[in-house]
């Protein structure tokens, strides 16, 4: 995953819920790629649906996510690696990528 691509899913995350994001064909596109990670994180692993709740859906800060979930550094960089290549390969098989 590119330093792009990752900027570009981050920003997806970022406006996911905002009133009118749907509105677009984009937007439409980006949150279904959304909705598809967080259903295959709900039931592959729960710990990484929940990381994008706590962190994109409620606005968790880092610190806080981290304790929420009882995970160390290291152990949520690499989940969070892993829920935006997700996000990144749906986006990627819709077009957006």
């Amino acid at each position: 995953m590119t330093q792009e691509q990752r900027r570009v899913t981050r920003s997806a995350l970022a406006r996911y819920g905002q009133r009118g994001y749907k509105q677009s064909s984009r937007g439409r596109l980006w949150s279904l790629a959304i909705e598809k990670a967080l259903y295959y994180y709900e039931a592959a692993e729960p710990t990484r649906a929940q990381l994008i709740r706590l962190r994109y859906f409620e606005h968790r800060s880092v610190e806080e996510t981290m304790e929420r979930l009882n995970l160390s550094y290291s152990t949520y960089q690499k989940a969070h690696s892993d829920v935006l290549s997700t996000i990144a390969i749906y986006a990627a098989h819709g077009g957006l990528l």
